[in-house]
């Protein structure tokens, strides 16, 4: 049977397969010899090299013997393939258990540096937010030892004005009514008092001399107000949390600001401040912490309408405006959104703001840290949120809400 020419056709061809497979294999075996570099790496895979040329030698042998019809050389050929196929088979497992060690040490490997990576980075974050809390800490308590002293200052002088103002009216009033009595007592006085009556026009200095001391009161009035707005924003004789009126620390940021409201420096139009107060109750918070948030979005805001000034292609017809409106928005919250229609920006900015370290403005004017600082104060330390939308050349509305915490 084995003599028939179809049977010895189809061995030699299935031979002839197997005989191109192993060719194949010895040309992917020889690329992957260059991919090691030490010659105990590639021993495994020279003896596996080798025992495919000799199968390759025993697929050619076999072709002849067959074509032949030396079939009495068979069995000993067979039995020579079977004894170096099971040392192939050895090789072949022991070269596939080595890699699979390798590949699990690598992976070891990889988790432990991606472990070590984590950490790090966890590392990283928690001094990042350290130094936050800390730079936080330090530059509101200085902001606030200096505001609280430059209150104390002007609060002093201007008490004694303003307590001294109603005996300087008294005694104005007591001067002219002299000056009164005496000119209807004496109305011929001689050369030289009525000369120096014409001089000093006694007539105005008894029309203007009241309006003055008004104006004075109203100086004196403003500043203590201002000064008192200065102590509310700095707040450092006060526990740290406690129910606060959200109103009030807005309007002594705005007081702190209204330097930066006026432009006084350059000859631009100063600001308009918009307030739009809903009724909101007071809420328990850190008052100290949401000034500093409400001076950070009103000098951002500020800055941003100074930057569209100076962006081309902007509208500027339309006068710089801070929007602030408060409500409450549901029983537990209340919002606190403040808008301006400066320079804006895009989204993927918009989606960055709150990081720490990210800033948009040249080197030297900011540090990165005033929104990421409102978002720590806002979400860890109040339990709230803060969110931003923004468009280009259009305006930017940041919005805070804080739980009421009865």
């Amino acid at each position: 049977m084995l003599s028939s020419p179809m049977i010895l056709s189809l061995i030699v061809t299935l031979i002839s397969l197997g005989a191109g497979i192993m060719g194949l294999s010895i040309i992917k075996t020889r690329k992957i010899l260059r991919f090691f570099k030490t010659e105990s790496d590639k021993l495994n895979w020279r003896v596996m090299f080798s025992l495919m040329v000799f199968f390759l030698g025993g697929y050619l042998l076999c072709i002849y013997l067959t074509i032949n019809k030396l079939f009495d050389w068979i069995p000993l050929l067979t039995g020579m393939v079977f004894f170096f196929g099971s040392l192939f088979v050895l090789f072949s497992v022991n070269t596939y258990y080595q890699t699979l060690q390798r590949l699990f040490l690598v992976q070891e490997q990889y988790r432990i540096a991606k472990d070590n990576a984590e950490s790090a980075l966890s590392q990283l974050t928690e001094t990042q937010q350290s130094q936050m809390q800390l730079i936080q800490r330090e530059t509101m308590l200085a902001l606030g030892k200096m505001v609280a002293g430059v209150a104390h200052e002007i609060n002093n002088p201007i008490s004694f004005i303003y307590g001294n103002l109603q005996y300087l009216r008294q005694y104005t009033n007591d001067l002219l009514n002299l000056l009164d009595t005496y000119a209807a007592v004496y109305p011929n006085p001689d050369d030289k008092i009525a000369k120096a009556l014409a001089k000093s026009d006694i007539s105005f200095i008894h029309l203007d001399l009241p309006k003055l001391l008004d104006s004075m009161e109203s100086g004196t009035t403003r500043i203590s107000e201002i000064v008192e707005s200065l102590s509310s924003f700095s707040r450092l004789n006060e526990s740290e949390y406690k129910k606060a009126d959200i109103h009030q620390g807005i309007d002594s940021t705005l007081v702190i600001l209204q330097h930066r409201l006026n432009r006084f420096a350059s000859n631009s139009k100063p600001i308009s401040i918009i307030k739009d107060y809903g009724t909101i109750p007071q809420i328990y918070c850190n008052p100290r912490l949401l000034n500093q948030v409400f001076l950070n979005l009103i000098n951002n805001a500020i800055d941003a309408l100074i930057e569209k000034e100076v962006t081309p292609d902007s509208n500027l017809d339309e006068a710089a405006t801070i929007w602030i409106r408060t409500f409450q928005s549901n029983e537990n919250q209340v919002t606190i959104s403040v808008t301006d229609n400066g320079c804006g920006m895009n989204e993927q900015i918009c989606q960055s703001i709150f990081k720490p370290f990210f800033t948009t403005k040249a080197v030297g004017r900011g540090t990165g840290l005033g929104l990421s600082i409102c978002h720590q104060i806002i979400v860890e330390q109040h339990g709230g949120s803060i969110k931003c939308v923004s468009l280009i050349n259009k305006g930017t509305t940041i919005d805070i809400i804080l739980p009421i915490k009865k």
